[in-house]
């Protein structure tokens, strides 16, 4: 009884301590990154979208005239740039 005791309060503690272990991330706006790397890089959801393949708001205004892009998405993606 005893050893059945101390094995069920062993697991308690094994099961908290695996909660605990990710406490906060699923707040993140981004997962991957936590508040403050993304307000000292200043990149908002730029560095997010060039790391999953998109391009950020910077490039997609280089190549605007490319992409065809008309005024008020050009104006969109003005104010998404950091």
């Amino acid at each position: 009884m005893k050893k059945l005791a101390i094995a069920a309060y062993v697991l308690t503690l094994s099961e908290a301590q695996a909660q605990m272990s990710y406490a906060g991330l699923q707040m993140r706006p981004i997962k991957a990154l936590s508040e403050q790397q993304v307000a000292d890089l200043s990149l908002g959801l730029a560095l997010a979208a060039e790391l999953n393949g998109y391009p950020d708001p910077s490039h997609v205004l280089e190549l605007a005239d490319k992409l065809d892009l008309t005024t008020e998405q050009r104006a969109c993606w003005r104010y998404s740039t950091p």
